[in-house]
């Protein structure tokens, strides 16, 4: 399930079927279904998959690193926030501070989006308030 804008500038939500939108009705996050609607993917622009109120991301997984640059590693994970903002869709240029002109490094990203307000959750129970996971590589 995908966010996408029309060529008349219209949001929606869907299912990618070959190169197809499925348009679907309803909330995405809760009770939506199948419109009939078929949008050609050429026709659309693929957003972000999500909305989200905030990022949260772990600082210092990959050991690997920490090791390399001859950091110990906490004992603790750190994790940072990052604004809602800097979310693109697939495809979608990564663009450039005009003021930074450091190193820009990549790295592969797992994302993990909560689909339920919660707190507090075991870790049992915490499958159930994944809507979905999106790996970046």
């Amino acid at each position: 399930m995908g966010t996408v804008r029309s060529a008349d500038g219209r949001v929606g939500f869907g299912a990618l079927d070959r190169d197809q939108i499925l348009e679907h009705a309803g909330d995405m996050h809760g009770t939506h279904a199948p419109s009939g609607k078929l949008l050609p993917l050429a026709a659309v622009t693929l957003l972000c998959p999500c909305s989200p109120s905030k990022i949260i991301a772990l600082w210092n997984n990959f050991h690997a690193l920490a090791v390399k640059l001859g950091k110990p590693a906490p004992k603790y994970p750190l994790f940072l926030l990052k604004p809602a903002s800097c979310t693109i869709g697939p495809g979608e240029v990564i663009r450039r501070p005009v003021a930074y002109a450091g190193k820009i490094a990549y790295e592969g990203e797992l994302g993990i989006v909560i689909g339920k307000t919660c707190k507090n959750v075991c870790v049992a129970d915490a499958p159930a308030y994944i809507l979905g996971l999106h790996l970046r590589e």
